[in-house]
């Protein structure tokens, strides 16, 4: 079969990877110059660091088949090291936890204990798919997180530590479901952390090589005939397919989308996934060494959640031993910067950063500023059970799947899932007939 992929994320680039791996004749149409998605890379005098996905978790199967099918299994490198909590209520103003057994000092024993608790019940009391989506949707998915976890220690150390880390966001305005807590808690409590010596772009310029990606090439619309899709367009001209596959974050895909489709454009419209844009700034000096990350206190009106060392989340890609120091002003505070110029929003993030590291502006050789605009998607309370139904709808439809992060999790591994799921139709699929090209 004719297979065309819109969008050249690591879901596209999965999809299109195991198509070929499959025999079909594959194209990747990407609008940027460059594949990657949300994977970036930054690079200042010989060191670098990822401005996009962060780390890949060890518990990624299929992201690491594929690394291992492209050679690139030596470059990763465990995360070691500890976070610290900046926080009036500790002895020093702050302490240091790793994130396999934690210890919140602030929260005391009785609070500690109750979080290990609520830890341990939630794990353990739902056996849920952490990548795929059920078959049978599971029950939490239609609960509030925040509605069954209200003491103040679980709410600050664990939930909190679980949006701000996994979906950039605080927790209280997105209505996040207790499924996606139970799934966050499997992914980031459960795994070790993996970086790329070359930056996690390299996996998705890895997979690209071995594909036949067009670069700068924006597909406008699917074709349809007779009530099945047979290709996209691009530059005013139909690019025939037996089947495509759309790959892009739910705001673009709704582009591909006829109106017509309306359960399909309901669920699209329903995801959340603001943009998103930080500094980096290249130091020169270290901070604190195995330190890299920090947690700006909870409910004090912080602009900043949390902020990541580079050079001490992997020391291999930053051979200058300087600090690269990443702040990430979390939602619904990033709302308030969203609108301004990057000058702009340097100034308003080293005014919070002074409050944990006095002498920052004096440190600065050089800060850049990197623009996401989408960055993870929000799993708000139903979200498993309409992403179920989108899917379900789609596969109504002839010649034509969607994959994408934001149907199971935001991570890269979902993403595969999905990507996995849509050349698995393509045995099933009826639209087989050869298409103009």
């Amino acid at each position: 079969m004719k297979v065309v992929v819109i969008g050249g994320g690591v879901a596209g680039l999965g999809a299109a990877t195991y198509a070929a791996k499959a025999g079909h004749d594959v194209v990747v149409l990407e609008a940027a110059d460059q594949v990657g998605g949300r994977a970036k890379t930054l690079r200042y005098r010989g060191d670098i660091c990822d401005v996009g996905t962060q780390y890949y978790h060890s518990s990624y199967t299929r992201a690491l088949g594929l690394m291992r099918d492209v050679g690139m299994e030596r470059t990763l490198t465990k995360i070691q090291g500890t976070t610290r909590f900046f926080d009036g209520r500790a002895t020093e103003g702050s302490f240091l936890v790793g994130h396999r057994l934690p210890w919140f000092a602030p929260a005391g024993t009785r609070g500690n204990l109750r979080l290990i608790w609520n830890v341990a019940r939630l794990i353990a009391g739902n056996r849920i798919q952490t990548f795929a989506l059920a078959d049978k949707v599971p029950a939490i998915d239609s609960v509030r997180a925040l509605d069954v976890i209200t003491d103040r220690a679980s709410i600050e150390f664990m939930v909190r530590a679980l949006t701000v880390a996994g979906a950039i966001t605080e927790p209280e305005p997105t209505d996040v479901s207790l499924l996606h807590i139970v799934r966050l808690l499997r992914i980031i409590v459960l795994t070790d952390y993996l970086s790329c010596d070359r930056g996690n772009l390299f996996f998705h310029e890895q997979l690209a090589e071995r594909l036949d990606v067009r670069l700068g090439t924006p597909a406008t619309g699917l074709v349809e005939e007779a009530h099945q899709v047979v290709g996209v367009e691009v530059d005013g001209e139909t690019l025939g397919a037996d089947h495509v596959i759309v790959a892009t974050p739910p705001p673009a895909a709704l582009r591909f989308v006829p109106d017509e489709w309306t359960a399909e454009r309901a669920f699209l419209e329903s995801v959340r996934i603001p943009p998103f844009a930080f500094p980096t700034f290249f130091l020169d000096r270290p901070l604190e060494k195995g330190v890299w990350s920090y947690m700006a206190p909870w409910g004090e009106g912080h602009m900043l959640s949390c902020m990541l060392d580079a050079a001490q989340k992997n020391p291999k890609m930053a051979p200058s031993g300087k600090a690269i120091l990443q702040p990430w002003p979390s939602y619904p505070a990033w709302e308030r910067l969203k609108d301004l110029d990057d000058a702009s929003i340097v100034e308003a993030v080293l005014g919070e950063l002074e409050l944990f590291f006095p002498q920052i502006r004096s440190w600065i050789e050089h800060v850049e500023v990197t623009r996401h605009p989408y960055a993870v998607p929000f799993h708000a309370v139903g979200h498993q059970a309409r992403a179920t139904a989108f899917l379900e709808a789609v596969d109504q439809r002839e010649g034509v799947s969607f994959v994408g992060d934001y149907l199971s999790g935001g991570y890269v591994e979902p993403a595969l899932w999905t990507a996995e799921r849509a050349v698995r139709r393509l045995g099933t699929d009826s639209s087989t007939a050869v298409r103009p090209s």
